[in-house]
């Protein structure tokens, strides 16, 4: 499946809301089974600009708890010691 570079950022900025492939697809105003497909099967462009949407989001979302965590949340704290053990291989 190809896609213009609109759609492309389309779907990375939509990605990066965590919206999902479904969604992304009618918006893009193409077949979802296709686009659900290449998203499934880590497929070409399209699912290179899935993956840079949310990897950004989580890339803030993570900073941003890292910052709560330090400054003493404790559920922050907690969440951050989660993603460190999940992290471990």
């Amino acid at each position: 499946m190809l896609f213009s570079e609109e759609q492309l950022k389309e779907i990375e900025e939509m990605a990066a809301l965590f919206f999902p492939p479904e969604s992304i697809a009618i918006n893009i105003e193409v077949d979802m089974d296709d686009f659900t497909e290449l998203i499934t099967n880590k497929i070409g462009d399209g699912y290179k600009a899935y993956c840079t949407g949310r990897l950004s989001s989580e890339i803030e979302l993570r900073t941003a708890i890292r910052n709560a965590a330090l400054n003493g949340s404790t559920p922050a704290q907690t969440l951050f010691v989660n993603y460190f053990k999940d992290s471990i291989i």
